[in-house]
């Protein structure tokens, strides 16, 4: 049976509000605009004829299936009134940012990263350093940073206590994080400068882990401090266990690492320290978890081989099991 025509009776466009529709009639509407009073679905101009805008009437197509609510979007199908669309907390996307913009949000309340200045410290790795140590740690830990939008700003002091603290103190950084000079020897810069400086307020204290035993925090030179060991795994190490988890707690709930737990292809090729939780560098296989290098805290391409770290529970080995053997499972961080 051939469809009557319809007559077209005007068109609305995208942001204005048509005139009232009346029964039989139609009128062309465009997309993301409201639907006039009188009508209550939506044709697709391509199952109509002529099948065009501009016509003085149409007629639909034989397929065409015609239903109350065809092609509408009603309100509150997205959001609904009433309805929480964004929880303190969370890490902003931009798809929140969207969502805030469409609920007619313009501005939100933010907690930001703070900006931070990274110091690399020590006689060894200045420019004219007999040593000639070139500085990895500056590296790895802006890198890391930035990763997670972090403002960052670099110096290199040398054992020079004063000069530490006049460099810092002329930042504007909101967080220093220092590699070297809080461990036992006779030139720990950032120790002396705690000293130097009356309204330090730093803690040095080892934990119980390795690599990554010497650990220092408070306030000096006028600054929130964190305090690095100054070998490399040893910073990054640090970083990822502590550092980094606290920044995205700052910024949002989000995991620090993918945690999983995997097989250990081979037993253990030494002896994890008594009464230390053990952080390793692993590549995972077919076979499961191969170490890569050893546990020593300078071997830093042998952490750039590797995909995860593994940790060793300051438990593990037992008194009667030395070592670890082929198939024991232990928990894994996805080094990303």
């Amino acid at each position: 049976m051939r469809q009557r025509p319809i007559l077209v009776c005007g068109r609305v466009a995208a942001g204005s509000r048509g005139e009232t529709v009346q029964p039989g009639t139609a009128v062309e509407i465009m997309t993301g605009a409201p639907l006039p009073q009188g009508t209550d679905m939506v044709v697709k101009i391509e199952d109509t004829s002529p099948g065009r805008f501009g016509a003085e009437s149409i007629t639909l197509d034989a397929h065409a299936e015609p239903r109350p609510g065809a092609f509408v979007r009603p309100r509150g199908s997205d959001v609904s009134a009433g309805q929480t669309v964004l929880t303190a907390g969370t890490m902003l996307t931009p798809a929140h940012l969207g969502v805030a913009a469409a609920c007619g949000i313009r501005t939100l309340p933010v907690l930001s990263l703070p900006r931070v200045l990274i110091v690399s410290t020590g006689d060894e790795i200045a420019a004219e350093a007999a040593a000639g140590i070139n500085d990895a740690n500056s590296v790895t830990l802006s890198a890391g940073l930035r990763r997670l939008g972090v403002e960052v700003d670099v110096a290199f002091v040398p054992d020079d206590p004063q000069q530490l603290l006049d460099r810092v103190r002329r930042s504007d950084a909101q967080l220093v994080i220092s590699t070297g000079g809080i461990s036992k020897g006779a030139h720990e810069v950032v120790k002396l400068a705690a000293e130097l400086d009356a309204e330090s307020a730093m803690v040095f204290e080892p934990i119980a882990m390795q690599p990554g035993g010497p650990q220092g925090c408070g306030r000096l030179a006028d600054h929130a401090w964190v305090a690095l060991p100054g070998n490399p795994v040893s910073t990054l190490i640090s970083f990822e266990l502590f550092i980094r988890p606290a920044l995205l707690g700052l910024a949002g709930d989000a995991a620090p690492r993918e945690v999983a737990h995997h097989r250990l292809a081979h037993g253990f090729d030494e002896t994890p320290p008594a009464g230390k939780l053990q952080v390793r560098r692993a590549r995972l296989t077919e076979a499961g978890l191969e170490f890569v290098g050893d546990s020593r805290s300078h071997l830093l391409h042998s952490y750039a081989e590797a995909t995860h770290l593994v940790f060793v529970s300051p438990d593990e080995p037992g008194p009667d099991n030395p070592f670890s053997p082929a198939g024991d499972r232990l928990m894994t961080w996805k080094i990303a």
